[in-house]
Parts: C-alpha cells; structure tokens; sequence
C-alpha cells in the first residue's frame, strides 16, 4: 500500500534468487558427481562389453565387479534418492509464508493498474508495452500479467479493456522463450489462454472476431479445432458484432493535466508575515483569490525531509479499507512535532498563526498508483471538538518530485498543481462566516510513475479565534 513498504519485495525477491542460485548449484554438484561414477564404470564396461567372458576370468575383475555391484550400486543408489538444497527450499517457503503478499496485495495491484488506466486514459496495448502517460519506459508485462489483468477487467465489467490485454496476452507470447517454462512450472497452455479469450469474445457476442482468431490457431489443439467449428456454425446467422462506444473520463482531465493552464495572479516575496521574513522572505505564487490558494517555494528542506522519511518508516499504516474508501494505496504516519520546533516556525512564518495547539504532522506515501479520491478537509461536526473546532487551514509539503501522475487537483477552480519538491500548498478551508468552502474540494490524482510522499499540518479555528481577524465584506 505504499512504495516505501514495496521497497521489501525488492529484498524479498533477491532473497528467493540467492537461494534458488545455491538450490540449483547443490543440484548440479550432485549431478557431478553421478556423472563422475558414471564416466568410471562406463570405461569399465567398454572393457567387459568386448568379451565379458574373457573379462570375468581374470580375478581382479571379477573380483572388482562383484565388489561394484554390491557395494557401489548400493551406494550410488541410496545417493540418488538422497534430497539436495533441503535447506535452500526451506528458506524460500519460509520467506513465502512470512512474507508473500496477499490476494488482497494482488487485487490492490489490479485495481491500481485498472485506475491509472482510466484516470489517464490508458490504452491496455501502450501500458503493457510500457508506455506510461508522455514516455516510453524499459519495461513490459508478460503474458501471464496480461492474463490477470484481463479476468480483473471482466469482473469489473471493464470488457473492452479486458479484450485488449487478452490480445496483448497473446502477441508477447514466445514458445522459444517462455513455452518450456510457463508449460512445466505454470502450468500454462497457449491452447488454453486462446480458448479463454474466444470465449469471452462469443458470450459478449464477437463472434466474427472470435472466428478470425481461431482459424489461424486451431490447429494447436483439437478444443480449439472443434470450438471453431462451432462458432463457425453461429457465425453463419448475420448478426454483426457490437460496436463500443467509450466515453473520455472529463472528469479525471485535470489529472491529466488538461485545462487551460491559468496565469498566476501574482509571485512575490512574503517579508510582513514574521519579523524574520525580513532578512529571508518567502517566496509566494497566488494561485486562487477566492477561495485563496498559495505556492510556498523551498520551505522545507533536505535534511527535514530525510529526517521524516526515516521517522515515519516503521509508523506507517493503511487506512481501513471499508470504512474510508476514498484512501487507495496509500500509507500515513502522525510525526509529533515541537511547538518551537524550525519546521512548526516556518508554518507560523507562511500563515502568521500560533501554532502551538496544532504542532504535529500527517505524512503519506502512495503506493502503487495510490490516490485520495475528491475529498475536503473538513472534520465532519459530530467528530469536531471545543478546543479545536474544525480545520481553518490546510497545508501540505511536498517532499519530493513526482515522475508522472500524483498532481493535486481542485475541480471547481479548474486547478491542477503538480508536485515540486520543497514547496507547500496552503489554502483556506472555511469562508468569512467559518463555513465549509464548497469550491475547496479536491482530489490527490494516482500516481502513474515514482513516489509521493507529502506532509500535511491542518490549524483549526478555534485557537486563533481571537488571533485570525475576519475579513471586512
């Protein structure tokens, strides 16, 4: 659920080569070794083979092959039924069974890919060649991840996609490099994954389609010769197949970054907040008058980041999955922090609020495609207390660049940001009359390539109660 909990499959994974590299090597000194006793008594038996007669009737011979075979024979036997790499297989089950991921980790996965896919508008084809957004990138899925993910896209009714990653499925299939092993370790058969796909085609009514795959195939398997005939048979009714028609996903356009980039309304240097931002003011762009929105560049730093990263690692935990399906693939921590802390100053330094009932952060990193799906930052007033009320401002660090995808969208105002390392967002969340701002609503895109990580710090309205003046209207 985040990419810095991924990091452990990595090592998992190198684990499993070491050992598998040492299980493999101990099988090939046992298999030296009976190819040492075999090479000695097949030289033996070139001897005997000529003449056994005249071999047996000299006693050393003789003597040396009842010696072999009752001795020997017994010896290699016993060898050969003795299990190498006991300790290496070991290992790799014990791995599996502390670590493996789960059908859950799998499915989340799944989604992932199936989410990047719509959001961005994804062709099933360009993704498994790795194509990713705006650039082409060293990696591919094999034919069993095409497999998966095309059952994953008809269980969500996703058939169009599903179509398209059976067909990839199919094109980065290569007997001379995967048959041997798909067929002997996965069980696999190309007869099958092409039975599977045609029939999925014919229930959704492709029959045509279904048919020109099979003529070209059927010979690999009488199934498949004799589901042809069959449909052969079907095809004969004029009934064409279904036309799709896919509607874009406008509203995941700001995620890709598709409105009309705005002018900024001003960029500045903030030097009035604090008495300090008069030797080293801040620097400001406004992104939004009403609701008001601002870029703070380079407000947090290298060593603040790495320091978080490292104190948030063995903290970070999921969301629970049913009772807050907004949060995908994402893990978050609370960092306690210091009233006075550099970090906590800088804050009062951006907004000119105390914070001193608000010193703690929320840090997040997204896993795998991970997202915040459109959501306020409001509490809900049941859940809202005396002493703090709800979230008057939000404020959210980024704490590194993104490579494709994660950028924070705000749909009403037609406002994409996308994450630049060291600069923080700050908006209000509540009007003049400390009221939820509806045009505040906002969505933390997935992430298509690389890791997000953001810290977020929320300062209420109740403690700056007397110290926030309302603005004259």
């Amino acid at each position: 659920m985040s990419i810095a909990g991924m990091k452990g499959l990595v090592d998992m994974e190198g684990l499993f080569i070491s050992e598998l590299t040492n299980y493999t090597k101990a099988l090939k000194d046992k298999i030296d070794d009976i190819e040492s006793f075999l090479q000695k008594v097949q030289s033996k038996r070139e001897i005997s083979r000529k003449n056994p007669q005249q071999f047996v009737a000299h006693p050393l011979n003789a003597f040396s092959l009842i010696r072999r075979l009752h001795e020997d024979w017994t010896e290699i036997e016993l060898f050969m039924s003795k299990q190498v790499g006991l300790n290496h297989l070991e290992a790799i089950k014990k791995g599996l069974d502390e670590s493996q991921p789960t059908d859950q980790d799998l499915l989340d996965a799944t989604n992932g890919i199936i989410t990047m896919q719509r959001t961005y508008n994804l062709q099933p084809v360009d993704i498994a060649k790795g194509i990713l957004g705006s650039q082409k990138y060293n990696v591919n899925l094999t034919t069993l991840n095409c497999q998966l993910l095309a059952k994953a896209c008809l269980i969500l009714n996703e058939d169009r996609a599903a179509f398209s990653y059976f067909k990839t499925a199919v094109e980065h299939y290569d007997e001379n490099r995967d048959g041997q092993v798909y067929r002997e370790v996965f069980d696999f058969k190309l007869s099958d994954l092409y039975t599977n796909y045609t029939k999925i085609l014919i229930i959704k009514g492709f029959r045509s389609a279904a048919l020109n795959i099979l003529r070209n195939v059927s010979d690999l398997d009488a199934d498949l010769w004799l589901l042809q005939r069959k449909v052969y048979e079907e095809a004969k009714i004029d009934v064409p197949d279904p036309t799709y028609y896919t509607a874009p996903w406008t509203d995941k356009s700001g995620c890709q970054g598709l409105w009309e980039s705005k002018n900024y309304f001003s960029c500045y240097y903030e030097s009035g907040t604090t008495d300090f931002l008069r030797i080293a003011p801040l620097k400001v762009e406004i992104l939004s008058l009403d609701p008001h929105i601002a870029i703070y560049h380079d407000v947090i730093f290298d060593s603040e980041i790495s320091g978080m990263k490292n104190i948030s690692l063995p903290l970070l935990k999921g969301p629970l999955r049913y009772l807050n399906s907004d949060d995908f693939n994402l893990k978050f921590a609370k960092i306690y922090g210091e009233h006075q802390s550099p970090l906590n100053q800088r804050i009062r330094d951006i907004t000119g609020d105390n914070v001193k009932e608000d010193k703690d952060f929320l840090i997040f990193n997204y896993g795998m495609c991970g997202f915040k799906n459109y959501h306020f930052d409001n509490i809900e007033l049941q859940d809202q207390t005396a002493e703090l009320g709800d979230r008057l401002t939000s404020i959210k660090f980024f704490l590194n660049d993104v490579t494709e995808g994660g950028a924070l969208v705000f749909p009403h105002l037609n406002l994409t940001i996308w994450p630049q390392k060291g600069s923080a967002v700050v908006w209000q969340n509540l009007n003049n009359e400390m009221d939820a701002n509806e045009d505040i609503i906002h969505l933390s895109c997935p992430v298509i390539v690389g890791s997000k990580w953001t810290l977020s710090k929320w300062l209420h309205q109740n403690p700056l109660m007397f110290s926030k003046p309302c603005k004259k209207v």
